[in-house]
């Protein structure tokens, strides 16, 4: 993969459907690419351990641009990112097309000091998961979008009021649970941690019958009062 050096010009680069096999050596070489500013990356197979990934990723230095989506064996037994070794990174806009931890964000808001833009379409808790977060001011952070799974509201709150009080725009999607359906918590947690928040939208897919019920029986206090 060193012909990629040969290319000292390139501003941006997609790899769609790389062998895991390749990926180490590929993502190696871009440091020695000093204009890449975005980075396009999917796996055809499965990552073993995506800390990979983000070591190589994270050292680019004029990335702003950066979406990755490989797959794991397992998404649920998926573990955390360790960032320690990371210097910080240049990126402003984040998507992540693949599982994450929530256990991931302090580390990762520690390296990621400066992003516009963060998506992850596969967040992914515990029921157990009691963090410890501290607050980290992320002024220039404007959109989010999650794809929610074991992650419960009162988890999901945390989030909020650590990392994310200047977004503008929130889209989440949930699966299963109903704890995000009650009006009155999105109210406070609005009014509280979210100042400037413009655009809400959210999402909720259930698979039986009474998650649908318990759904629609607590969506209806959104409904304006007329």
């Amino acid at each position: 993969m060193s012909f990629i050096c040969d290319f000292i010009q390139i501003e941006k680069l997609i790899f769609d459907h790389i062998n895991s096999i390749y990926l180490d050596k590929i993502l190696k070489h871009l440091i020695h690419l000093p204009k890449l500013h975005t980075l396009i990356l999917s796996s055809i197979d499965y990552i073993l351990n995506s800390t990979i990934i983000f070591t190589q990723v994270f050292r680019l230095k004029k990335l702003k641009y950066c979406k990755l989506t490989y797959g794991v064996k397992d998404n649920e037994n998926v573990l955390p990112i360790d960032f320690d070794q990371y210097e910080q990174s240049s990126i402003e806009y984040l998507i992540i097309n693949s599982p994450f931890r929530y256990e991931s964000f302090q580390k990762l808001f520690i390296y990621l000091s400066k992003p516009r833009h963060l998506s992850i379409n596969y967040l992914f808790g515990s029921n157990h998961s009691q963090i410890g977060f501290y607050s980290i001011e992320l002024k220039d952070l404007n959109y989010v979008f999650f794809d929610l799974h074991s992650i419960h509201f009162h988890q999901f709150e945390e989030l909020i009021k650590h990392f994310f009080h200047h977004i503008k725009v929130l889209r989440i999607s949930t699966f299963n649970d109903s704890s995000y359906s009650h009006a009155k918590q999105w109210e406070e947690l609005t009014s509280s941690s979210m100042p400037n928040l413009h655009i809400f939208d959210m999402n909720n897919s259930y698979t039986t019958a009474m998650h649908r019920f318990l759904y629609l029986c607590l969506s209806g206090q959104f409904r304006s009062k007329l």
